[in-house]
């Protein structure tokens, strides 16, 4: 969203410490809040008169504040300044009661509450001309043509943090629907819904026209989903009595693993791993290492493609998460990696946990 470049530089004053950091009413998103400078922490005026609430929050959309000085900070208190120029704009210049954008964000990865109450409710934005049901989340810069910033990985990554824990539940970042009387995506940038540039093309790349896709969508959902692990104690996990189990060596995750002598014979351990959405997600697994584990500990994973067999050396890398690699899955619960004591005799394979993770 565009707006005069023109601003009186103002007085820096004193930052609280304090950063919003308990749960609140307004947000039933699945993610954790992330750390963020209130309104009192960068010294908002209070709003002319009081902004109206919103029965409910279903979108996010993504701006830039298109302001080529707001890109220059080289400290949360200098961004803090900016901040309170953006706000002093939208109310004294546009008229509105109070700043615009319900979050911002600067190139630092510093989180700001913008108009009133956005931590602890729905307020009612200015921030996309439709404004129903949706929160706007600012990029502090102009990441367009003719000043090209180009927004770095700590900026996206804080923006991701901020829409992952305020969008309630259900919302995974995907799919779309009618916003203005377009099909706009349930993460978007200003530009989906109006005449714009906005966010900018530097920032835009990372959303895109996928409603399942692109950089922003993948990192919510990733966010909201998390990382689901099934370890050997768990009821996932299921093998025969021939795996013991054992905590001797090291490096295991949980309490401890199970282990089998090696031989040609079908005897696997299984996890049936329970994932809340369809996609793709990238799959580790862990345990302890030792010499008399096998170098080739054949791993099967079942996706929607069919099964591939990972062999894996558990003599290296114990107490780390070894990834098998990226494949794609259906939601529900299944049956999703076998490990198989089926390879060279004379040695003691390993079945502790598994991790999915969604890309």
């Amino acid at each position: 969203m565009t707006r005069i470049q023109a601003m009186a530089a103002l007085t820096a004053v004193f930052l609280s410490s304090s950063m919003a950091l308990t749960s609140d009413a307004g947000a039933a998103g699945a993610a954790t809040q992330p750390p963020i400078c209130t309104r009192s922490c960068w010294g908002a005026r209070a709003p002319k008169n009081a902004i109206p609430e919103m029965g409910a929050l279903t979108r996010a959309t993504i701006h830039h504040t298109a302001g080529a000085s707001d890109w220059n900070t080289a400290s949360q208190a200098e961004s803090a300044a900016k901040v309170r120029a953006i706000q002093n704009y939208h109310m004294d210049s546009n008229g509105w009661p109070d700043i615009g954008y319900h979050f911002l964000v600067d190139k630092l990865g510093n989180r700001f509450e913008g108009r009133i109450n956005s931590i602890a409710s729905r307020p009612r934005g200015a921030h996309d001309a439709v404004n129903d049901n949706s929160f706007g989340f600012s990029l502090m810069g102009y990441l367009h043509a003719p000043y090209n910033h180009q927004p770095p990985d700590v900026m996206r990554q804080a923006l991701y943090d901020l829409i992952a824990w305020k969008i309630p539940d259900p919302f995974t970042g995907f799919g779309s629907g009618t916003y203005g009387g377009k099909t706009v995506g349930f993460i978007c940038g200003h530009r989906d819904v109006g005449q714009t540039a906005c966010p900018g093309d530097l920032m835009y790349q990372y959303i895109g026209t996928n409603f399942n896709g692109g950089e922003a969508r993948l990192e919510v959902n990733r966010r909201i989903v998390g990382s689901i692990i099934v370890d050997n104690t768990d009821a996932g996990f299921s093998a025969s009595a021939n795996w013991t189990a054992s905590s001797n060596v090291p490096g295991y995750y949980g309490t401890n693993y199970r282990v089998r002598a090696t031989q040609a014979v079908s005897d696997p351990a299984a996890w049936t791993v329970d994932l809340p959405v369809s996609g793709s997600y990238r799959v580790s697994v862990r345990y302890s290492a030792a010499a008399d584990r096998p170098t080739a500990a054949p791993y099967i994973v079942y996706h929607t493609g069919g099964q591939t067999t990972v062999n894996v050396n558990q003599q290296i890398n114990g107490g780390t998460w070894v990834t098998l690699g990226t494949w794609s899955f259906n939601a529900g619960s299944d049956v999703r990696v076998r490990l198989s004591c089926w390879t060279t005799a004379g040695f003691y394979v390993v079945a502790d946990a598994v991790r999915f993770e969604k890309m």
